[in-house]
C-alpha cells in the first residue's frame, strides 16, 4: 500500500524571507510563526504531516525555493525528505515531498518539455471572451513525477489552478455601479482557469492515447468544485474539474474523484470561505480534488479521504491564521500496487 496526501498548506512563503534578503532564512516577525508561545503554522502544519504518515506529500502555495522547503522539512519534520519541485512562478510554488523510508521506490520529475505537451510553454487561446485567440501560460506551470511502487510505473500531477480572488472584490460586487467590473473580472478569471485545466486534459489525453492503461493521479486545488456557480449559470463557465476529468463519451480515459462518494455529504469540503456572491457565510466548499485514471481506480484504490480529524487536531482555539495549520484540508488517498 502507498498513501499519497494532497494539501494546500496557506501561504508558506510567509514563513521565510523575502528572496531580495538572501539566503534561505525563517521570517522571525511572521505573526503566523511566533504568536505568544503557542504553537506556529508551521509547527501544526508538520503536526498533520505527521500524523498521516504519508509516503509523499502533493503541496500547493509553497515556497519559494527548495531551500525554504528544506528548512521547514528539517525543522519540523525530519531529513527523510526528498523534495522534488519548485514548479510554477510567484509566491505560490508547487512541491511533492517523498518519503525516503516509505513504500515509493524511486520518484522522478518530469520536465515540461520531457511529456507529451510542452507544459512551460504558451498554447493559443481566448482567456477574455473577446473572440481574440492569444497565447497563454500556466499561472503555475504543473509539477509532474513518475513514480514507481513495487515496480510499477504511476505519474502524479500537482496542480494550483489559477485563483478566483478579486482584490477589493466584495466592495466591487455590492456597489452596482461596479457590480459589472468585478463580473467581467470573475468571467476573465474562471476562463483562465478553464484553459489550464483543459491543458493538462489534451496532456492526459496524449499519455492515455499512447497507453490506455496508465496510472496516473491528478491531485491539487483546483478552485472549482462540483455544482453550478453563479458564473457558470449565468456566464456559461464550464466546471473546470469535470474538464479535467474527461469526456464520458470516452469513459475508458475518464478520471474518477478518489473520495468524493466516499464522505459523508456534510464532511464533503476542504475549505471554508465567506460567499458574498450568494450571501453565504462561512460556506463550505470542495476546492482540492485527487482524480485518478481507470487502471489506477479500479486497480488500485483502497481508501480515500478528506483528513477533517487530523487537522482539527493541530488547531488552535482562536480563528487567526496562528490558530490552524492552513485553510484548506488536507486529504489522502490508499493505493495498492499488486
Amino acid at each position: 500500500m502507498v498513501k499519497l496526501v494532497n494539501w494546500n498548506i496557506e501561504w508558506m512563503n510567509n514563513w521565510f524571507v523575502p528572496i531580495s534578503a538572501g539566503a534561505p532564512a525563517w521570517h522571525e516577525d511572521d505573526p503566523t510563526l511566533t504568536s505568544e508561545g503557542t504553537p506556529s503554522a508551521a509547527a501544526r502544519a508538520a503536526q498533520v504531516i505527521d500524523a498521516l504518515s504519508p509516503d509523499a506529500i502533493a503541496i500547493q502555495e509553497g515556497p519559494s525555493r527548495e531551500g525554504e522547503m528544506r528548512l521547514f522539512c528539517d525543522a519540523f519534520l525530519s531529513d527523510e525528505w526528498d523534495i522534488i519541485g519548485p514548479s510554477g512562478i510567484g509566491a505560490q510554488k508547487l512541491f511533492l515531498l517523498v518519503r525516503r523510508s516509505g513504500r515509493i521506490d524511486t520518484a522522478r520529475r518530469i520536465w515540461p518539455d520531457q511529456g507529451p505537451l510542452d507544459l512551460s510553454l504558451s498554447w493559443p487561446v481566448d482567456t477574455t471572451g473577446d473572440l481574440v485567440v492569444e497565447g497563454y501560460q500556466f499561472t503555475r506551470e504543473p509539477l509532474t513525477v513518475e513514480l514507481t511502487v513495487s515496480g510499477r510505473r504511476m505519474l502524479l500531477v500537482n496542480l494550483h489552478s489559477k485563483s478566483k480572488y478579486i482584490h477589493g472584490g466584495r466592495g466591487l460586487w455590492d456597489n452596482e455601479a461596479t457590480r459589472p467590473q468585478f463580473i467581467a473580472q470573475a468571467v476573465r478569471n474562471r476562463r483562465r482557469i478553464a484553459a489550464e485545466l483543459m491543458r493538462v486534459r489534451q496532456w492526459l489525453d496524449a499519455v492515455l492515447e499512447a497507453d490506455a492503461e496508465a496510472r496516473i493521479a491528478v491531485l491539487g486545488d483546483m478552485n472549482d468544485g462540483p455544482g453550478v456557480d453563479f458564473f457558470e449559470q449565468h456566464y456559461l463557465i464550464n466546471n473546470v474539474v469535470a474538464i479535467v476529468s474527461g469526456n464520458p463519451f470516452n469513459p475508458r480515459r475518464m478520471l474518477r474523484h478518489a473520495f468524493i462518494d466516499r464522505e459523508l455529504k456534510e464532511h464533503n469540503f476542504t475549505a471554508r470561505f465567506d460567499d458574498f456572491i450568494d450571501n453565504i457565510r462561512d460556506r463550505a466548499l470542495l476546492l482540492d480534488h485527487i482524480l485518478l485514471s481507470p487502471s489506477l481506480y479500479w486497480g488500485g484504490l483502497r481508501n480515500a479521504r478528506i483528513e477533517h480529524e487530523a487537522y482539527r487536531a493541530a488547531a488552535g482555539p482562536g480563528s487567526g491564521r496562528h490558530d490552524r495549520p492552513s485553510d484548506h484540508r488536507p486529504q489522502s488517498v490508499t493505493l495498492e500496487f499488486g
